[in-house]
């Protein structure tokens, strides 16, 4: 077995143009050369009212995922912008729209949703309240996640709050629950710490999976690879060591009309940055020798 045989790397829904089928969107991914899509529940109504659809829409994409032979196995889930679980004014509204995510990941099939460390966003003001009320339905959550066997993974964001795994793990020890773990996003702690492989280090044993998204300082969307101050080998060395196995390329579609290569050439870039990983952590390429 090869090193490249020891981990999986999926792509983000928003990588490819909105308006493909998932049919086309799914097969795109394949012929990249990914593993599975990570699907995008965001603040717009079209992903939105996924979390709507009725058992027969949701069987006939999961006929589609297998017809095509790739799979969506996890939830990016920042609709929680909107709708974050700390809001006085949306409190309702954020709870339900968890629950209603944990559902449609169980009939999915969808093992991770990646959640959202915002306690508040729009209009109102980080404090002590909002931060309580987060964990207060962050743990509700958990609970209610747990008994449908899906995993919350708390994302790394761009807020002061939670933009680091240390962080991140303030909320994962005190809910204290194996469904709840943290999901990082490598290039926000990329712009939140020089130390990224000692953030990392913080979340040991608890990190399900990680975006692979590259940033410039003060910039967190649609830099391309290569292009910025991630230092990918080493971040994955790390990840690698603590046990992570599933990656999510995190990148945009900005409008590009050879779109398709440029999916080519970030599964190329990151298999790259895999390689000079596994050299930083002298393991042989051929694993089963």
């Amino acid at each position: 077995m090869s090193f490249k045989d020891t981990y999986r790397l999926g792509v983000y829904e928003k990588a490819a143009p909105a308006e493909l089928s998932w049919e086309e969107r799914l097969a795109a991914a394949k012929e990249a050369g990914f593993d599975y899509i990570e699907m995008s529940i965001d603040e717009t109504d079209m992903r939105m009212s996924r979390l709507d659809w009725c058992d027969e829409q949701i069987y006939e994409l999961l006929e589609t995922e297998k017809r095509v032979g790739i799979p969506i196995e996890t939830i990016c889930f920042s609709a929680q912008r909107k709708y974050p679980l700390g809001s006085r004014k949306w409190e309702k509204e954020a709870k339900e729209l968890l629950r209603k995510g944990v559902l449609f990941a169980r009939k999915m099939g969808i093992r991770i949703i990646q959640t959202q460390g915002y306690d508040c966003y729009y209009e109102e003001t980080s404090d002590k309240t909002t931060r309580e009320r987060f964990y207060r339905n962050l743990e509700e959550g958990t609970m209610f996640a747990a008994s449908h066997g899906v995993m919350l993974a708390m994302e790394t964001m761009e807020n002061d709050f939670m933009n680091t795994v240390e962080k991140a793990m303030h909320s994962v020890n005190r809910v204290n629950s194996p469904y709840l773990q943290v999901y990082p996003d490598i290039g926000n702690i990329s712009n939140a710490t020089k130390d990224v492989a000692g953030d990392i280090t913080t979340g040991r044993g608890h990190i399900a999976a990680a975006h692979l998204k590259e940033t410039v300082i003060g910039k967190f969307r649609e830099i391309p690879y290569g292009t910025g101050q991630v230092d990918f080998p080493g971040a994955i060395a790390k990840l690698y060591e603590h046990g992570v196995r599933r990656y999510v390329a995190e990148y945009w579609y900005c409008g590009e009309e050879n779109w398709r290569e440029i999916a080519r050439s970030n599964r190329e870039f990151l298999d790259r940055q895999f390689e000079k990983a596994r050299q930083l952590l002298g393991i042989p390429e051929d694993i089963s020798a």
